[in-house]
C-alpha cells in the first residue's frame, strides 16, 4: 500500500474529487503527460482517501487521451462497480428493515454515512460499510426485533448493538455520542442532549402512529438540517484521534451546500464553542473551502488558523498509519490496525488529544487502558 501521496498528485486527487462533488470541469493541464505510475498512486490513494468513486467520476470528465492507461482504468472500474452494487444492496435492505419497523410502530432513522449518501450528486458515490440507525426512542424494542432477524454481532458496545443482516452490519444506535469510552468528549452529555432535543423539535421523537399505507411506504427518514450539520461536524472531530481522510472533509463539503439556507449558524457555533470544539469546527470548514470549494456562503462565519490547518491537512494526506480500506477489513487487519493506533495515539498524536481533549493526556491512556481491559472486545472494533 502507498503510504504518502506525492504533492503533484495529492492536487491531482483533489481536482479529480472537486470535479464529482460539484459537476465541474476539470483543469486537464494538470493531467498531461501523468503515466501509469502516477495512475495507480492515484488510484490507489483515492481508495485509501475513502474517494475512489468520485475519483473515478472526475478521471471519466477527461478526454480519453488523458485518462489512465487500460489496465488501471479497468482495475478502478471493478473497484468501484462493487462499490455501486453494494449501494444498491444497502438501499434495498433499508427499505426492507424501515418497512418491517413500521409494522412494529417503531421510527427509524438513519444516520452517518447512509445518511449522508443522499447528499451527494450520485448517492452510491459515498463509500460506507455499516447502516447506522436511530430508533427514535425505541432502541431496546428494536433490539428484540433484530434479534429475530438476524445474527448479533460479538463487538457491540455500550454505545450500540450490531447485528449482521444480509451481510450487512446493522448498528442500532442508543446513543449518538460515547459517554463511556475514554474518548468521549468532556461535554458529551450536554452534546447527546442537544442533539435530541434537535429531534425532538423535528417531531422524531414522538410515539409514531403509523397507518397501513405507512407501513408500505418505502420511504426511508432521515435527521434534519441542524442535526446532521452538528452530528457531522462531531463525529468529524472525533475521527481526528485515530486519522481523518478525504471523504469526511468531502461530507461537510456536499452537507453544507446541500443545506445552504437552512442551518441555524448560531445554534451550530455557539453548541461547538460551549464544547470546546469551535476551533477544530472552523478548521475543517476552512479547508473544506479551500481544497474541496465548498462556498464560503454556505458555512457559519469561521476563524481561519493556517498553522493548524497546514498541520491537520498535512497529516491527512500523510498519516503514518493510513485507515484500512473497505475491502481489505477483517477481524486480523483490524486487530493490528488498533495496535498500531495504540503505540503512535499517544505519543506522535498527541497533539491532537490536547486539541480535543486539553491536559488529559495521560488520565485518557489510563482510561483507555481499563477500558479496553474491562472490555476486551473492543480490541477487535475498527475505532
Amino acid at each position: 500500500m502507498i503510504k504518502f501521496i506525492s504533492e503533484t498528485n495529492s492536487l491531482r486527487m483533489l481536482a479529480l474529487t472537486k470535479a464529482a462533488l460539484h459537476g465541474t470541469k476539470l483543469d486537464e493541464n494538470i493531467f498531461v503527460g501523468v503515466g501509469e505510475t502516477d495512475w495507480n498512486e492515484l488510484f490507489e490513494q483515492s481508495a485509501i482517501q475513502g474517494v475512489m468513486v468520485l475519483a473515478l467520476i472526475g478521471t471519466m470528465k477527461l478526454p480519453k487521451e488523458l485518462q489512465p492507461p487500460l489496465s488501471v482504468k479497468l482495475r478502478w472500474i471493478a473497484s468501484v462497480d462493487a462499490v455501486k452494487k453494494r449501494y444498491r444492496h444497502y438501499l434495498e435492505t433499508a427499505k426492507e428493515l424501515s418497512a418491517s419497523f413500521k409494522k412494529n410502530n417503531i421510527r427509524m432513522l438513519l444516520i452517518k454515512g447512509f445518511a449522508l449518501s443522499r447528499l451527494y450528486l450520485e448517492p452510491d458515490s459515498r463509500e460506507f460499510g455499516d447502516i447506522d440507525i436511530f430508533l427514535c426512542g425505541k432502541a431496546k424494542e428494536g433490539d428484540v426485533f433484530l434479534k429475530r432477524l438476524a445474527v448479533i454481532d460479538s463487538h457491540s458496545t455500550k454505545k450500540h448493538t450490531g447485528f449482521y443482516y444480509k451481510e450487512i452490519m446493522i448498528e442500532n444506535h442508543y446513543t449518538f455520542l460515547n459517554h463511556g469510552y475514554p474518548q468521549s468528549f468532556k461535554h458529551n452529555q450536554s452534546l447527546e442532549r442537544q442533539l435530541l432535543k434537535l429531534l425532538t423539535e423535528a417531531g422524531l421523537m414522538e410515539e409514531p402512529n403509523f397507518t397501513e399505507s405507512d407501513q408500505t411506504d418505502e420511504t426511508l427518514l432521515f435527521p434534519p438540517p441542524d442535526f446532521d450539520a452538528l452530528f457531522v461536524t462531531l463525529h468529524l472531530i472525533v475521527h481526528l484521534l485515530n486519522g481523518i481522510m478525504l471523504r469526511h472533509l468531502c461530507d461537510l463539503t456536499v452537507l453544507f451546500t446541500a443545506y445552504k439556507g437552512q442551518i441555524d449558524f448560531s445554534l451550530y457555533r455557539n453548541t461547538l464553542s460551549d464544547a470546546g470544539l469551535l476551533r477544530l469546527a472552523d478548521a475543517f470548514i476552512s479547508l473544506s473551502v479551500r481544497y474541496l470549494g465548498l462556498n464560503p456562503e454556505y458555512v457559519p462565519g469561521y476563524e481561519s488558523d493556517p498553522v493548524l490547518e497546514n498541520r491537520l491537512w498535512n497529516d491527512l494526506l500523510n498519516s503514518d498509519i493510513p485507515p484500512i480500506p473497505e475491502e481489505k477489513r477483517n477481524l486480523y487487519s483490524v486487530f493490528l490496525h488498533n495496535m498500531r493506533l495504540f503505540r503512535s495515539r499517544y505519543s506522535a498524536r498527541h497533539w491532537k488529544s490536547e486539541l480535543v481533549f486539553p491536559g488529559r493526556y495521560w488520565k485518557r491512556f489510563l482510561r483507555s487502558m481499563a477500558y479496553h481491559l474491562r472490555y476486551p472486545k473492543t480490541i477487535g472494533e475498527l475505532v
